[in-house]
């Protein structure tokens, strides 16, 4: 009807709900990994009518930069991953840093290991992805903790190289990526929340020559941005680093008004699951929605949460193909 695109992201604590296993035995057992995706894929297709089993991958949450610099990450028994850091004390022992072997240490080895066990077994007729990885602000707070932000001010030659280390293993990662997967990778997405906690004028400093050096390595056809916490002043920035697409998430700064004046670039729109899809009904999600392509979102998209009632998933999906 106007041309929506729209999709709906299961994540892990989603997939283990559906295929009935505790995320622990999800995320430390190859086997269970590849089962639950592809179970949930099966039920999806079945009970909503949403595309069965095309793609599977490694999900190891979004730990993967810092944990190939010695962030110790707890799985626990039903619960989604969390870091136990943060591991840099004071920004001065930023040259005590030690770069993993990503074949052998941290959770890159265990995505490669999980990757070429799916490989194995369902390779030959289903896809199987192999990335994922945060951007260097992000990566920076999870290693140094919120004093990162007092760091900015105190200590900027520091921070510096901190961010210079955490992008470099952002595309050490990268490569391991194309090695394993015999792939080359022209189009990579940076996931940055925290860099939304920054001002302008720190972004440009702190940000954006970080995430500009990935995108100038791996983005030479598509450059894909999330982040939940910029505010207006930050979209300018967007186009400066040639992103093709940009995903807010639940970004509660922003509307889509804010969006479409600021940059022309594809973006999705969220319809958050926490609170729409769980709390409220059909017709409230459908109301959601058609407010949102009113608004002149491109793009509309849910994530999922536990506990979400079928007949509101039902509901997304409905409107969603009223528009597509």
């Amino acid at each position: 009807m106007g041309g929506v695109k729209w999709r709906i992201y299961v994540p892990a604590e989603v997939i283990t709900e559906y295929a009935g296993v505790k995320l622990r035995e999800y995320y430390t057992n190859p086997e269970i990994m590849l089962r639950s995706q592809l179970k949930v894929k099966d039920i999806f297709n079945k009970i909503y009518g949403l595309p069965d089993a095309v793609t599977v991958s490694p999900d190891y949450g979004s730990y993967v930069e810092a944990s190939m610099l010695g962030l110790k990450i707890i799985f626990p028994e039903d619960g989604v991953p969390w870091p136990e850091g943060p591991i840099l004390k004071s920004i001065k022992d930023v040259n005590k840093l030690k770069i993993l072997n990503p074949y052998k240490e941290g959770l890159m080895s265990r995505a490669i290991q999980t990757y070429y066990y799916m490989k194995e077994k369902v390779g030959k007729r289903i896809n199987i992805e192999l990335g994922g990885t945060e951007g260097p602000i992000t990566t920076a707070v999870l290693l140094r903790g919120q004093e990162f932000f007092v760091d900015l001010y105190l200590y900027p030659k520091e921070v510096h190289k901190l961010l210079e280390i955490v992008t470099e293993v952002s595309l050490m990662l990268r490569e391991v990526i194309e090695r394993v997967t015999g792939e080359p990778i022209r189009s990579t997405g940076i996931a940055d929340d925290y860099s939304g906690m920054l001002s302008p004028d720190q972004y440009i400093e702190f940000a954006f020559p970080y995430q500009k050096e990935i995108y100038n390595v791996f983005g030479k056809e598509e450059r894909i941005f999330h982040c939940e916490l910029l505010r207006k002043e930050h979209l300018k920035f967007l186009s400066q680093l040639g992103v093709t697409f940009y995903d807010p998430g639940g970004d509660q700064y922003l509307t889509i008004k804010d969006i479409k004046e600021e940059i022309d670039i594809p973006f999705s729109w969220n319809i958050k699951a926490f609170h729409t899809l769980l709390y409220g009904t059909p017709e409230s999600i459908k109301r959601e929605y058609r407010q949102a392509v009113a608004d002149g979102a491109p793009w509309i998209v849910t994530e999922l949460v536990r506990k979400i009632p079928p007949e509101n998933i039902r509901a997304f999906i409905e409107v969603a193909k009223e528009y597509e």
